[in-house]
Formats: structure tokens, C-alpha cells, sequence
């Protein structure tokens, strides 16, 4: 059945594209363009939008977490690790294509991680959410990065 696995993907790319998308916006359009409003209603507005922007991380840390075990596991059978049957689709390099997911994974943490940071309402992350753009910028190269790393992992 390729329908699943194919729908799955879809969910797993089309929840990256909105986090990555949302940390670009944040960060190339409303942050630059609020700095036109006095500094209470800069924090105001910058507030808010990560308050409503918060609904669209969880959902898509969410969705990428449980897509991506699919996703993994799919890996798994598909090069006979989880079974005793031949792979279905043989990696040249298992060992490259392990070490390159590491690190990816690795990343994707951090970035996890930096949406706790800018959108969990806990007083201990206020100074990092009263100074997001530094943040936002370490966000989206890392999102870049892990964009880079999964095209590399398809072709592996």
C-alpha cells in the first residue's frame, strides 16, 4: 500500500515547511516590521504573535515527531533490519546514511528545543522571548541545515 507511507510523507514535509516557514516569517517580516511601533506595543504585538504562532509549533513538533518514527521504522523494514527478509531497497552505505540521521536528529532537537524556548509560557524563557531575533536566526540556519541533511538522506 503506498497510499500511507505517502500521505505520512506529505505530513511530515508539509509540517517542517510550516515550522521552518514560521520562524522565517517571524523572523524576515513581523520582527523588522514592528520596530515602526513604539517599544510597548512592539512587545505587545510580538507577544501575541508567538502566542498564536505557539498553536502552529506544538502542532508541528507533534506531527514530525510521530511522522518521523513512521518514517524511520519504514527505513528500518525497508532495509531488512527489522525482519529477516533481503532489503527491499539496499543502502549503498548504511553506516554514512546512520551517521548523517544522527546528526540530523541531533539538530532537529535543537531545534525543538528553541520552540520550547520562544513560546513555552514559563518565566525562566522570558528574557530569550523579549530578545527572539538572535534565536530566530540560529533557528532557521539549523531548519536550513536539517533540509540540506534529508535531501542528502534521500539520496543515500
Amino acid at each position: 500500500m503506498t497510499f500511507l507511507p505517502a500521505l505520512i510523507q506529505w505530513i511530515h514535509v508539509g509540517s517542517v515547511v510550516l515550522l521552518i516557514g514560521g520562524f522565517f516569517f517571524l523572523r524576515v517580516i513581523l520582527l523588522p516590521a514592528a520596530k515602526v511601533l513604539p517599544e510597548n506595543q512592539r512587545l505587545k504585538l510580538v507577544e501575541a504573535a508567538f502566542r498564536r504562532f505557539r498553536v502552529v509549533i506544538w502542532s508541528a513538533l507533534l506531527t514530525i515527531l510521530f511522522s518521523g518514527v513512521y518514517n524511520f521504522i519504514a527505513f528500518l523494514r525497508s532495509t531488512g533490519s527489522l525482519s529477516q527478509d533481503a532489503p527491499k531497497e539496499p543502502v549503498e552505505n548504511l553506516s554514512t546514511y546512520i551517521i548523517v540521521l544522527g546528526v540530523k536528529l541531533f539538530i532537529v532537537f535543537i531545534i525543538f528545543t528553541f520552540g520550547v524556548l520562544l513560546t513555552f509560557p514559563y518565566p525562566v524563557f522570558i528574557p530569550i522571548q523579549r530578545r527572539p531575533a538572535p534565536w530566530l536566526n540560529l533557528t532557521l540556519i539549523l531548519g536550513l541545515i536539517v533540509i540540506f541533511l534529508s535531501a542528502l538522506l534521500r539520496r543515500l
